[in-house]
């Protein structure tokens, strides 16, 4: 059966500390970890959810956002956020924690690529790293930090570089898109060798905040070769064009790789 955002919002599917599991995979299927950009929420993969094989499994970071979260305020280091994550993913029952392919665009980018490092340093297989939206995390800071900008030069900057309405409204929640934006803004690569899990860059043609180059920069931080497949879509494919990033996805998880 598919999900629909409805149906994950109504979600009752069992959920972890930092995740949530919208449906298992099938035997052999993989089980995909979705990595949300800045400020989203886990109905922001509704729509993918919804395009994938029914076969395939669905698993999305939590990060907490107050309220009436019980694990804390947002984290404002990323590291500090993917060792929680990872530490869920590596906790999962072990029939859901095979074919684990971590899935981020944007923040959630850099997000899948320090749960991907922790999870190599405890030894816990990831088949893959998928990741879009977002400038190798070992290139240098070159913008002014988003998350100190006043709230409407904040929102005309990403309507700007991203595309996003400035009406956006729950996924947008100020202090939970700041924390995340700190996150990224305050980032420093610490790590010494690269990553020893096969990493793709899916190249979103119409999404111009992230250049070729920034792209293809990933390779500095992967034992792999890393390929850039172009996919049609702005900066957020998976409520943009969800079928087109959901080949993209299925393709490079069977080595085929393409998205047109």
């Amino acid at each position: 059966m598919l999900h629909t955002v409805d149906n994950i919002k109504e979600s009752t599917a069992a959920s972890w500390q930092w995740l949530l599991r919208v449906r298992s995979a099938s035997p052999g299927q993989p089980n995909f970890v979705f990595f949300p950009h800045a400020g989203a929420t886990p109905l922001s993969i509704g729509r993918m959810a919804a395009v994938l094989p029914g076969t395939a499994g669905v698993v999305v970071a939590v990060l907490p956002r107050g309220g009436n979260l019980d694990h804390g305020t947002p984290p404002t280091r990323a590291t500090d956020a993917a060792q929680c994550i990872a530490r869920s993913l590596a906790n999962m029952p072990r029939n859901e924690s095979r074919r684990l392919v971590l899935v981020g665009n944007s923040y959630g980018a850099l997000l899948a690529y320090e749960t991907a490092w922790c999870l190599v340093d405890v030894a816990h297989d990831v088949e893959r790293l998928i990741v879009s939206g977002f400038r190798s995390p070992a290139l240098p800071l070159a913008d002014i930090p988003l998350h100190r900008l006043p709230s409407a030069q904040l929102y005309a900057e990403l309507a700007a570089r991203f595309g996003v309405p400035l009406d956006a409204g729950a996924e947008l929640a100020e202090p939970a898109l700041r924390a995340d934006l700190q996150a990224c803004d305050t980032y420093r690569h610490r790590h010494g060798k690269r990553l020893p899990v096969p990493l793709d860059v899916l190249h979103l043609t119409d999404d111009s905040s992230v250049s070729v180059a920034e792209l293809q920069a990933w390779q500095s931080v992967s034992c792999y070769p890393v390929r850039l497949t172009p996919c049609a879509s702005g900066h957020f494919p998976w409520a943009g064009n969800p079928e087109l990033a959901a080949r993209a996805l299925l393709g490079l998880t069977t080595n085929q790789g393409a998205c047109h």
